[in-house]
């Protein structure tokens, strides 16, 4: 993708944030243009699952039949999903990505939405954006999934519209062939992207395993796609090949990833799970994909998101808020 494009996907973005973003969202753009950032920083819900869900991921055919039945009963933490804002504020984070699944009962509690949002306004957090999983493939074969998909979409939307959120993540899943789960991701992602972009929200898709994972598929996928409200929220741990949990892991080459989807990337998932005495993170290059990203013109939101065992959700989360800002200080003009 030419940086034509990437402009093109920048303005439109522009244009969606200029409908819903919140006060607390321009005032973090409004603080990134005073000081010339090149990027920013958020704070990943995700990272804080074990504090939110407690041990309910151990099984987990029980915590995903749950999610559809009763999903207040994975909530077995110490801390509640609301409170992620608390915790940015206190790792001086202006800025959260949200998880669906660690809330999945209360997509349409106004009230509990309500009181988020009011959090959020206290602590001077702003709510950017909102990752969904556990909903149908939006590349299903038959057009009745896809429908049924977008449909699950539309009712989370709806969540991010009331929570101000700017951007919308959706994983680009499907059925069939590499080539059949493209074409029936691109006609699903499209009527989403006109929905989203007609509530003023902007759909990204991310590197989350089975096709997504390999740079190329989803490079190909958002220019099949062909919409201007579609980018890239990319994982920077996220390429491997097939589905989740295989033995042995087949990869794909981290920095090719990067290389393919810079262009299109408009949020990033800033995932670390080891770090070096020095406080790199031990298995990512995170100099040379910020550098690269920035030089494709990338400018948004990095994400911190902890998935590492060694270190608590505190801990960890904090060690990458220091990461991301080591580096924002070393490619500050």
């Amino acid at each position: 993708m030419s940086l034509n494009r990437r402009s093109f996907i920048s303005q439109a973005a522009i244009v969606a944030a200029s409908f819903t973003c919140s006060a607390l969202a321009k005032a973090v753009a409004s603080e990134n243009t005073a000081q010339a950032k090149p990027f920013d920083i958020a704070l990943s819900q995700w990272s804080f699952k074990d504090e939110i869900l407690g041990d309910s991921r151990d099984d987990i055919r029980w915590f995903k039949r749950m999610l559809q039945t009763n999903p207040d009963r994975v909530l077995q933490g110490s801390m509640d999903p609301r409170d992620i804002v608390v915790a940015a504020r206190q790792l001086g984070v202006a800025a959260v990505d949200l998880v669906n699944v660690l809330w999945f009962g209360h997509g349409n509690d106004i009230p509990w939405l309500n009181d988020f949002k009011k959090r959020a306004e206290n602590e001077g957090v702003a709510l950017v954006c909102l990752m969904c999983g556990e909903l149908e493939a939006i590349g299903a074969k038959s057009r009745a999934g896809r429908q049924a998909s977008i449909d699950q979409h539309s009712f989370w939307l709806e969540t991010a519209a009331i929570l101000n959120c700017t951007q919308f993540r959706v994983n680009p899943y499907g059925e069939g062939t590499y080539l059949e789960q493209l074409n029936q991701c691109a006609d699903g992602l499209h009527a989403l992207c006109e929905l989203a972009e007609s509530m003023g929200i902007q759909l990204v898709v991310e590197n989350h395993g089975h096709p997504g994972s390999n740079g190329a598929w989803l490079a190909m996928l958002v220019e099949k796609t062909a919409h201007r409200n579609l980018g890239v929220y990319l994982d920077l741990d996220n390429f491997f090949m097939g589905g989740w949990g295989l033995e042995p892991e087949r990869r794909y080459d981290r920095k090719q990833g990067v290389l393919d989807l810079a262009d299109y990337t408009v949020g990033v998932s800033a995932k670390t799970k080891h770090f070096l005495p020095d406080g790199t993170e031990e298995f990512i290059d995170y100099e040379w994909c910020v550098d690269t990203l920035l030089a494709h013109g990338f400018t948004g939101f990095m994400s911190a998101e902890y998935e590492g065992q060694e270190l608590s959700n505190w801990e960890g989360s904090r060690a990458t808020v220091n990461l991301l800002r080591s580096l924002q200080q070393k490619f500050t003009a």
